[in-house]
């Protein structure tokens, strides 16, 4: 019988994390040693640290005790130049609190550094190792340690790039004490390389890092960034490390359309559709402003009711920039005489999105029936002009309705606005379908309805 270890050489090496969180929110001490502030002319000399803090939201840091140093006198709050002299870099950072009497009183010296704060600033990169938070426990290719082998690795391939992203082995326990504390850890490591292999510049990089960020908190239903970027050159030595709090959000027990426990194989046959959307002039910013939208609307960021009205924001711009600039099914001029429940029906129509209200939501089909609503589009129309007519009877006549029919109006929107854009990325495999309300939570997990069964 073969041993754990010889099995798990068969199995590619699981990417070991630069950074780790022992429990959620824990500061990650980024550099310790010496430190020099510089302020218009000003030079201050130390010892101290350069942390990534995640509370009260992530941001870098750096800290170091007062000592008996004139310089001190001439040091007031506000920008500022921070010398790492160990690792030969530096930053400009905001210096936010000194000692106020410097003379008698302990106290330290403290501060952000601005961003991009990049630590070490080669640009010939081999690869790039990164960090994820709260990510998906997804169901991915095997990867090993001489002692665990587990299925946790995500491959996204897409024109010359190649990423791995691996789970942390421990990610289970990881995520109950998200559950328990909230806020940050980390739960991924990840290594973005081109697929040729060739050497890159950080600004080559940049791009494909954003869409990332795009790319990744769309499946996650929020905020989640490659952070804690480590580049290496072809001999493996560390030559650029940026530590930039790039847009991450706290921990949140949501569903989006990647379910958790899925195939990886779900973001990966995504994720080219994506970004050739990603790199479209036309389409770039509408992808952005709808994510956007989906993500706030996941959060409730206006409770039920300013969800349903940033969905429909988000069902404009889409429709807008798919009949009228991309396919010019019509004219700008009839676009705008189209009421919103009609332009909706148009992009569902041309994502194969069925019209028909859902059998699972109950309320909302019992109130379109009562209400003579022919479809979800202008159920939903219906339901976002009351909330924001300026007439108070008209406003009155839907919102004084049963509320959970707002709340089955809600999730036909996020259902909606899910499979359009899926359907705009040419995805073609499975998704959760938040409507389903099937009893066992993998039963949700179904093929998109474009697909022929």
């Amino acid at each position: 019988m073969e041993s754990l270890e010889s099995l798990s050489k068969q199995d590619p090496p699981a990417l070991i994390p630069i950074y780790l969180t022992g429990k959620p929110n824990q500061p990650i001490q980024l550099y310790q040693g010496s430190l020099k502030i510089t302020q218009e002319g000003t030079v201050y000399e130390g010892n101290g640290t350069v942390s990534f803090e995640w509370l009260p939201s992530p941001d870098v840091k750096f800290l170091f005790s007062k000592s008996n140093n004139e310089s001190l006198l001439k040091l007031e709050l506000g920008k500022g130049n921070l010398n790492l002299s160990e690792i030969q870099s530096s930053a400009e950072v905001w210096i936010s609190s000194i000692p106020i009497d410097f003379e008698h009183q302990s106290g330290d010296i403290s501060g952000t550094l601005n961003k991009p704060a990049i630590l070490r600033s080669e640009n010939n990169l081999s690869h790039i190792l990164f960090h994820l938070t709260n990510f998906h426990k997804f169901h991915g290719m095997a990867i090993s340690t001489p002692r665990q082998i587990w299925w946790g690795r995500l491959i996204l391939k897409a024109e010359s790039w190649s990423a791995s992203i691996d789970s942390l082995q421990n990610l289970g326990d990881i995520i109950k004490s998200l559950e328990s504390k909230g806020g940050y850890a980390i739960t991924h490591v990840g290594k973005l390389e081109r697929s040729d292999k060739k050497p890159f510049t950080t600004e080559e990089a940049d791009d494909i890092l954003e869409a990332l960020h795009w790319f990744l908190s769309f499946s996650r239903g929020f905020r989640t960034s490659p952070i804690l970027l480590v580049g290496y050159d072809n001999s493996g030595k560390k030559v650029w490390e940026n530590c930039t709090s790039y847009t991450t959000s706290p921990w949140r027990s949501v569903h989006s359309w990647f379910a958790d426990s899925q195939d990886s194989c779900s973001l990966g046959k995504l994720f080219p559709g994506f970004l050739n959307r990603w790199r479209s002039t036309t389409w770039n910013q509408p992808i952005r402003f709808a994510i956007h939208w989906y993500l706030e609307s996941i959060a409730q960021a206006g409770a039920v009711q300013g969800s349903i009205v940033l969905m429909q924001a988000a069902f404009e711009i889409l429709a807008w920039t798919l009949l009228v600039e991309e396919k010019a099914i019509i004219s700008q001029q009839e676009f705008k005489k189209l009421p919103a429940a009609e332009q909706l029906r148009r992009l569902l129509s041309q994502c194969g999105v069925p019209l028909k209200i859902p059998d699972s939501l109950t309320e909302l089909l019992k109130a379109s029936k009562e209400l003579n609503w022919v479809d979800g589009a202008q159920a939903l129309t219906e339901i976002r002009n009351a909330i924001v007519h300026p007439n108070p009877k008209k406003r009155q006549k839907y919102l004084n309705r049963p509320f959970p029919e707002q709340i089955d109006t809600y999730k036909l929107g996020l259902w909606y606005l899910e499979l359009i854009l899926l359907n705009l990325f040419e995805y073609k495999g499975d998704y959760f379908n938040r409507i389903a309300n099937k009893e066992f939570y993998q039963e949700n997990i179904e093929a998109v309805p474009w697909v022929k069964k």
